[in-house]
């Protein structure tokens, strides 16, 4: 008789690659074979963050595991530092140790992200990473040495600085010309040294980019984002801030992108009962418009809550309807009109994310219903946004939006995710929910798939 305990390594492998967490924890338990089969899985991401930063050394840190068996480092393949004990104030000086000698083994290093400003302590080790794909940190006050150390870092694809220093931004020219052949995505994040000379001095070294987002740097509005767009003509996926106080105008040519896939835009504002749709919103979808690009995901985000203009909306619709799978709305509200145009017209919407009301969940269930594919809807309603906390979506509001549309599979409010578990053949679901766990993912990413690489 065969036993799952008897089953092939590989088809476990198969079937544990469906499980995470505590799960796959528990499932390692059961034998050896279990064990042997949930390893690679187990140990595919090294994570660190806060609840075990305080607990720090009374736990064994993920770290300190590899380096007791050292076999389990060609299995790693993504670290994520979240978080770093300290001793009075200062990083712990045995777990850092133990973070640079398990680097250093991790010879299948394919992205490593460090929130912390400890990111000049990790350079050298990552320096001999062939596999090394993705990077990510946050400030970065590196000497002139570790600066120059930063720029020998060669072969990745996708480059995330997060409140980069003066110093890393010094850097970027030089370490751009390395990046050269590889480089596809750099996203810069309130960097406020970031200026428009330096990125036309990056952007011409980097001909494979396909993805550029520059989120939060006071020098590179609007304006100097539409400038920059002649060194990209390649670009899929483009997120920008855009200040309402800007003194640049925006240029009166503005270089093509036909091929542009995902938009992004954070507006800084002040609601204006006159005119609630920022102008560059719309000079961007008529823009898109007359690039015929195959937009397939729009995120559009405002400082102050305000209601978009019915005009817009129809103008977006118009543009693409025909394409656009993801949208999402933060800091701002629908006209029920609207949402049905969206639901109705968008036959391709499978993903959609808005501030939820629950004074209007029986309005938006019935626009909702008249949507074809959209399996997800995201509430992006901050409860803390204003001085009283708003009460969470009840459970009879979700089941309302579920029985309305067939196709939605997952409600997201409240850090949780609900889900609808549907039988073939049957009209009734189960409704389960699970509470979300911490994302590192920037608002403005594109979603897994838009991109084609």
């Amino acid at each position: 008789m065969v036993s799952a305990d008897n089953l092939n390594l590989d088809c476990l492998e198969l079937i544990f690659a469906y499980l995470s967490g505590n799960d796959l924890v528990h499932v390692s338990l059961v034998s050896r074979s279990f064990l042997t089969a949930a390893i690679p899985r187990l140990y595919r991401t090294l994570t660190f963050g806060l609840q075990q930063a305080k607990k720090y050394p009374s736990i064994i840190s993920p770290f300190a595991a590899v380096l007791a068996h050292t076999n389990l480092a060609n299995h790693v393949r993504h670290i994520e530092l979240r978080a770093i004990p300290t001793v009075k104030f200062l990083p712990q000086p045995k777990f850092m140790d133990d973070c640079m000698r398990t680097i250093s083994l991790c010879k299948n290093l394919g992205s490593f992200t460090c929130t912390l400003d400890v990111m000049s302590s990790f350079l050298l080790t990552l320096q001999d990473k062939q596999a090394l794909e993705q990077l990510r940190f946050i400030g970065g006050n590196f000497t002139t040495d570790q600066a120059a150390q930063a720029a020998n870092i060669s072969g990745i694809n996708a480059l995330t600085l997060d409140s980069a220093s003066w110093s890393v931004v010094d850097a970027l020219p030089r370490w751009s010309a390395t990046l050269s052949p590889t480089l596809t995505s750099l996203t810069l994040t309130s960097v406020q040294t970031l200026s428009l000379e330096i990125m036309e001095m990056i952007l011409p070294h980097l001909p494979k980019l396909n993805s550029l987002h520059i989120i939060g740097c006071p020098k590179v509005d609007q304006g100097a984002v539409l400038q920059l767009l002649v060194y990209v003509p390649q670009l899929q996926s483009l997120a920008f801030t855009s200040y309402e106080s800007s003194s640049r105008s925006t240029p009166a040519v503005v270089a093509p992108l036909p091929m542009l896939r995902h938009l992004a835009i954070d507006t800084q504002c002040a609601p204006s009962p006159a005119n609630s749709t920022p102008t560059i919103w719309t000079t961007l979808i008529n823009l898109t418009k007359i690039w015929s690009c195959p937009l397939k995901s729009l995120s559009l985000k405002l400082s102050d809550k305000v209601a978009l203009a019915d005009p817009f909306v129809k103008n977006l619709v118009d543009a693409h309807h025909a394409t656009l799978v993801h949208l999402s709305l933060r800091n701002c509200t629908l006209s029920k009109e609207s949402t049905k145009l969206i639901c109705k017209k968008c036959t391709e919407l499978e993903t959609l994310k808005l501030a939820l009301s629950a004074k209007e969940t029986h309005t938006f269930a019935d626009s909702l219903s008249h949507a074809k594919r959209v399996h997800t809807v995201t509430d992006t309603g901050d409860m803390h946004s204003s001085h009283t906390q708003r009460a969470p979506i009840p459970k009879h509001d979700i089941n309302l939006l579920m029985t309305a549309q067939p196709s939605l599979e997952h409600v997201v409010a409240d850090g949780r995710t609900w889900t609808a578990v549907r039988r073939p053949g049957r009209s009734t679901f189960e409704l389960q929910v699970k509470k979300n766990g911490p994302t590192l993912r920037h608002w403005f990413m594109p979603p897994t798939g838009v991109i084609q690489l």
